[in-house]
């Protein structure tokens, strides 16, 4: 039987598509692709285990979604930065989900999948990596308490924090009024010897990397 050429590029299409499932299965991997329509296209079996647990991300009618208003917003805003067509620069955004059921948050890494120009009319497609950094929050969070006797309410503000998010967005996180961010606020800049913001998210991340 001979095959004409479209068959030909269905059938290399379907191998890459298996090797690329392979490799990341063997990886442990957890990666999406989302199509120029904001579709999910592909999602490795360690992405589907978390998707399962609806816990902070979650698929509905084929669009990756975050459970948290603040976080879903920024998730879509990068998304269709990712697959906008008329964007030349490349891109690579970076961004934290939420969890309900665990104190820290997944990390998401969302880039541009480029098309050839002859099939990018509709937009490129995009690569999200997914890491769940759920153990080195355990032992950051055990650091500034014992560096600095923070609360662990305080500890997720500062945590929050070092996301880049504003006041408001840490208050819609943590479920509680700005005036009581406020009040973790003030008490945490004793706590760390510390004037300004930057200042306090500066010496959070120290004690994540290098203590």
């Amino acid at each position: 039987m001979t095959l004409d050429n479209q068959s030909v590029v269905v059938l290399e299409k379907s191998w890459h598509s298996k090797i690329l499932e392979q490799g990341f299965d063997q990886l442990g991997q957890a990666v999406i692709i989302v199509s120029s329509r904001s579709e999910v296209l592909f999602a490795s079996k360690s992405a589907e285990t978390l998707l399962e647990t609806n816990n902070g991300l979650s698929v509905v009618d084929n669009s990756l979604l975050a459970d948290l208003i603040p976080d879903n917003l920024r998730l879509q805003k990068a998304i269709q930065t990712a697959i906008d067509a008329q964007l030349t620069q490349d891109t690579s955004v970076g961004l934290y989900i939420h969890r309900n059921q665990q104190p820290k948050p997944y990390y998401l890494s969302i880039s541009r999948l480029k098309k050839q120009l002859d099939e990018r009319r509709e937009g490129h497609s995009a690569l999200i990596i997914i890491k769940d950094l759920e153990l080195n929050y355990e032992r950051w969070a055990e650091r500034l308490k014992k560096g600095f006797n923070m609360s662990p309410r305080e500890i997720q503000c500062v945590v929050l924090l070092t996301e880049r998010r504003s006041v408001q967005e840490v208050a819609e996180v943590m479920e509680i009024c700005t005036e009581t961010v406020r009040q973790y606020l003030k008490s945490v800049f004793k706590k760390m010897d510390v004037r300004k913001l930057h200042e306090l998210v500066s010496l959070a991340l120290e004690y994540r990397r290098n203590r």
